[in-house]
Formats: structure tokens, sequence, C-alpha cells
């Protein structure tokens, strides 16, 4: 792999090697190896490889990042091709850099006592199917299995958050009360004779559910809401839900038409809260969902 040593043509060359995962440190002559996990996880032997990559041609630490991937410092350049022979013997995957897709972020989904969908099953089709996409800046998408993760939705470009209607069949109710006690919105309003659930308050996390004991509590399937724009950091912005809701094989579309939309959009660099901004919410909802 040879690296340019001269003005443009070094940091032309050192943009490429970041969008494959392979990123200039501060210090000269060393690269950071970025990792792509599957959903989250690393297997074994994986581990036992990244390890010995580590332990052979780095400082002998592993690094952990927020979107799920592990990254190995101090890789000298000299032994870049090296490293990346064996990581191509060992099936590891680098990436995640520059203007694209980056990793897919998720949560454990069904492993999870909260989690209301298979988002590790959905993340890895995410994966298949748009990470690495070229587009004119970096673009973060997240799926979400339960509304604990709300703070993970409004900071990325896009999101799914899976969420359960709940609908209280008050002539069934005994008022027994355990409904109120696991619900973590303070949705039900009680006293000695009445229970009602205040709908404005219930972010459909769907605990309650399997806490009554006369089936009192119904719950609609599981939908997920979009959030759209959100990005943290310098110019931050909190991404809230769209208007509208949608189906779990409706997820990739969506994604396909927020994908094409910004590519259409947005500037070279400019990020989707940018064009969301400069825009309107409405305008692009509109052009999504109608």
């Amino acid at each position: 792999m040879k690296i340019c040593s001269k003005g443009r043509e070094r940091m032309t060359d050192l943009a490429e090697l970041k969008a494959k995962g392979i990123i200039a440190q501060k210090q000269e002559g060393y690269f950071v190896l970025r990792f792509l996990s599957d959903a989250g996880y690393f297997t074994v032997d994986e581990m036992t490889s990244l390890s010995e990559v580590a332990s052979k041609y780095g400082n002998g630490e592993l690094g952990l990042t927020s979107r799920l991937t592990l990254e190995i410092p101090y890789i000298k350049q000299e032994n870049l091709e090296e490293v990346l022979a064996f990581c191509n013997e060992k099936n590891l995957r680098i990436g995640g850099g520059g203007p694209t897709v980056r990793a897919i972020l998720t949560c454990k989904g069904t492993v999870c006592k909260h989690g209301l969908a298979d988002t590790n099953r959905i993340t890895r089709e995410m994966d298949k199917r748009f990470f690495g996409r070229k587009l004119p800046g970096k673009f973060k998408i997240t799926v979400l299995g339960c509304p604990n993760s709300y703070g993970k939705a409004q900071g990325n470009d896009l999101a799914f958050l899976a969420v359960k209607g709940v609908e209280l069949i008050e002539e069934v109710c005994i008022h027994c009360k355990k409904c109120v006690k696991v619900c973590p919105d303070d949705a039900f309003r009680v006293d000695e004779k009445y229970l009602a659930l205040e709908k404005e308050k219930c972010s459909r996390c769907g605990k309650c559910i399997p806490e009554c004991p006369v089936n009192a509590l119904k719950s609609d399937k599981v939908e997920f809401l979009v959030f759209l724009g959100g990005r943290l950091g310098r110019k931050s912005r909190l991404a809230i839900p769209c208007k509208v809701k949608v189906k779990e094989d409706e997820i990739y579309e969506v994604t396909e038409k927020v994908l094409a939309f910004y590519n259409e959009h947005a500037g070279s660099g400019e990020r989707f809260a940018e064009v969301i901004e400069r825009i309107g919410l409405e305008v692009v909802e509109q052009a999504l969902f109608s």
C-alpha cells in the first residue's frame, strides 16, 4: 500500500483510507483500524484474532466506539499491508468512515426484557443493504427496540424505534393496580374505584401488558417511530418522531427513500440535519411519506 508523502495527494490518500476504516493518527506514521461488528457482536474467534492484531501490530489495546465498532490503534504504516492481509484471512471486516452510511447502531433487541422487536435481525439486513453506501456526507442510522432508547434515536440522521400501543378495557379491569406499579410514565390515573390510561403520557413501551392478570390491557402490533435529521456534536440537532409510524417490513423501503432524498438534496459534506433545516421538516416529510 503506497501512501504519497506530499501535500494534496497525501490528503486524498488519507481520506480514501479513512473511508475504508483505516484512519491516520495524530502520531505520524501510525494508523487506527476500525473493525465492524455484526449488529454489535463479535464471535470468540474474531475476538481472538483481533487480540492478536492488537498484540502483534498495535500497542496491545482495543478501543470500543459508540457505533458498536472496535478500533485498534498504533498500527505502523509499514505494517498495514501485512495486517490487512491477516484481517482478510480471518474474515475481519474493516470500514465505517468517510461520506458513507456508517456502521448501523442497534440495541440488544429481544435479548433485553424490554425489547419489542428483533432489532439484531433488522440491523443485519440493514447492514447488507445500506452500509458503506456513498453519499454527500456521513449518514448515521439506528434501529432501537423500545422507548428506553429515545436518546439514541434523537441523535442519528435516521432512526427507527419500536413502540407498542396500549388500550385499557375498563369494564374488564379489576383495579389491582399492577399496571400502575410498572408504568415508567405515570400514564395511569387512579383512585379507589377508577383507573384510566392517559394516552398523552404513554410512551407505548408495553411494560404494563404482561402484568395485567385479567387481560384488561390490549396491545396493538409493534410499529416503529421514524426520526429524521438528528445529530450530536457541533451544530447539534435533536430529532423528533415523524407523524407517521411504519411496520417492520416497511423500514427498508423508507430507508431507501430517505437516502435517495438526502443524496439528491444535500451539498458536499452537508449533513441531513442541515438539509432539513434548510428545506423544512414538513417539506421533507411530505416528500418522503405522502
